[in-house]
């Protein structure tokens, strides 16, 4: 137990950090793609469009086995697969938001585009991006143990609930405990983040 409640530290610190280099720099493009337009949408967008033709976790682990086994070189490799999806929704919402007659109003009194673009447009279309970010939490933590448990993420003696996974399949028959613990550990913190990305989804969208 205690081994458990140690190793969440690392899986935590990473299924965070994760979604927050996979948001700011998926929102980031994505919302100057949707609002500029032109040749930084066309070629911005075709790379995320081949980076989403890969399966998500099949990417991960071949970026993983690319830049070597660690947790910071898992972190990157999961915040790469990550990106896209923060990207193409941030994109869509550039572009309703855009529209606005608000934003036309702007633009007539003559304000700059980097204070549109942060004020209104990102302002004004967050709220879907923030509910994305607490669903991935989880998601990321699945991958996270899914490299861990393949060797390809936190390493020996390093705490991390996917790799004492891997590392106690032998006990299996006479200390089921030593997995099953871990396993929860993943299943309830994974469902947790579920929960609050949907009680996220109905305070932002009340009329939904």
């Amino acid at each position: 137990m205690t081994r458990t409640l140690y190793g969440g530290r690392h899986t935590l610190a990473i299924g965070l950090g994760v979604v927050a280099i996979a948001f700011i720099v998926g929102v980031g493009v994505g919302t100057v793609a949707g609002f500029r337009g032109g040749l930084f949408d066309a070629v911005s967008m075709r790379i995320v469009d081949a980076v989403l033709s890969f399966p998500a976790l099949v990417l991960a682990i071949a970026l993983a086995a690319a830049l070597g086994p660690g947790l910071l070189d898992a972190m990157l490799a999961i915040s790469i697969t990550m990106i896209p999806q923060f990207a193409r929704l941030s994109r869509r919402q550039a572009q309703h938001v855009s529209g606005m007659l608000y934003v036309e109003a702007a633009r007539v009194l003559g304000v700059g585009g980097l204070r549109i673009m942060v004020r209104h447009v990102l302002r004004n279309g967050i709220s879907p991006m923030l509910t994305l970010a607490s669903l991935s939490v989880g998601s990321a933590i699945l991958q996270v143990s899914s490299l861990g448990f393949l060797g390809l993420g936190a390493q020996p003696p390093s705490a991390e609930w996917g790799a004492d996974i891997a590392a106690n399949l032998d006990y299996v028959r006479v200390a089921p405990w030593v997995l099953m613990s871990a396993g929860a550990a993943i299943m309830l913190t994974v469902l947790s983040f579920n929960l609050i990305a949907d009680a996220m989804s109905d305070y932002l969208n009340p009329n939904v």
